[in-house]
């Protein structure tokens, strides 16, 4: 039963998140797409590529740490292949990874 409270809660989260990016002034839409993104990237291909997006494009280091805790929250859920997934993603896609230009 754990196993869906993640993308059950996750697709709720999106779809706040398109909501509040209609409504202007509630200023979080981004951050609820984003953190729903994260999320379900395990799920949805479209997600991975999203995320790994926003992790190298990220300088502070905000992404792998949000990571690492949706991690700590599929292993909470039980689900420790899309913990692992979501390590992986990360970890492919971190700026510490890239080639430098």
């Amino acid at each position: 039963m754990k196993k869906f409270i993640i993308p059950g809660i996750s697709a709720l989260t999106f779809i706040l998140g398109l909501v509040c990016l209609m409504v202007p002034f509630i200023p979080v839409g981004w951050l609820l797409i984003a953190l729903a993104s994260l999320l379900l990237a395990p799920y949805i291909k479209f997600m991975r590529k999203f995320i790994a997006w926003l992790s190298k494009i990220d300088k502070t280091g905000f992404v792998e740490k949000a990571g690492e805790k949706a991690s700590d929250l599929y292993e909470w859920a039980g689900d420790k292949k899309r913990a692992e997934k979501l390590e992986a993603i990360l970890k492919d896609s971190s700026p510490s990874n890239q080639e430098p230009d």
